[in-house]
């Protein structure tokens, strides 16, 4: 049985968008993924948050207004994860 913390990765508005800009991506601020992602401030933190909770997505600070996120390793094995599902409902 899917566990509610996959339920709710998958299913949070924005999260896997962010998760798939960050792969993509080496390190991006805040800026930089509001300006990709066309959500509001507070579904960006929100999924963000929710990533980082679960270690998919890591917070460097670099400074003390220099935050950076960028996916871990699990984060990107998760994300092959999702493009794997994707691949199997589109045959």
């Amino acid at each position: 049985m899917v566990s509610d913390d996959v339920r709710e990765l998958i299913g949070r508005k924005r999260t896997i968008e962010i998760l798939e800009l960050l792969v993509a991506s080496d390190r991006l601020n805040y800026t930089e993924i509001e300006n990709e992602i066309a959500s509001s401030s507070d579904t960006i933190t929100d999924a963000l948050d929710l990533l980082c909770e679960h270690e998919l997505v890591e917070r460097v600070e670099e400074g003390p207004k220099n935050v950076k996120y960028n996916a871990t390793e699990t984060g990107q094995d998760f994300h092959r994860a999702i493009e794997a599902i994707e691949d199997m409902l589109s045959e």
